[in-house]
């Protein structure tokens, strides 16, 4: 299923829900899980890790505004592209928004089409021997994202 709105495009296999929006004043967000996933929820999905059940994958990019230091494709922003794949060793705990049992995080910056994003990753994988989270579907997902250049004007 394709998904698609303002300059991104992704195309979500059987069994991920997906959307692509922009809050009040924002910049574009795009959200893709292997659960059900709320319709009104922040940049980085604390409603839908909230709701995550075991083996499950939340994805999302957020967009930065260029400015203030901020300058696509430079510091934070230097790498050319999603960086892909994810690998399961690179998620840890610490790197989640907000701490949860059973959840690890990754946090990655980058830029494409001159466009500064930030791609955060939750799984949970709450014990040995449960469900382990789809990364395989999640780079497939990543995959799949088109990002266009932002039309001047």
């Amino acid at each position: 299923m394709i998904v698609e709105g303002h300059g991104i495009s992704v195309d979500l296999p059987h069994g991920w829900e997906g959307r692509i929006f922009r809050r009040h004043r924002g910049d574009p967000t795009l959200h893709a899980g292997t659960f059900s996933l709320p319709f009104d929820d922040g940049e980085f999905g604390s409603r839908a890790t909230a709701r995550m059940p075991a083996g499950a994958t939340f994805l999302t990019l957020t967009e930065y505004r260029p400015g203030n230091g901020l300058v696509p494709g430079r510091g934070l922003f230097a790498e050319p592209g999603i960086p892909l794949p994810i690998h399961r060793a690179r998620f840890r705990a610490s790197h989640l928004l907000v701490a949860r049992a059973g959840q690890r995080g990754l946090q990655r910056f980058f830029t494409v089409s001159g466009r500064p994003f930030c791609l955060y990753a939750v799984i949970h994988e709450p014990e040995i021997g449960a469900a382990r989270a789809d990364l395989g579907g999640a780079n497939a997902v990543l995959s799949s994202v088109s990002i266009e250049r932002r039309k001047s004007g």
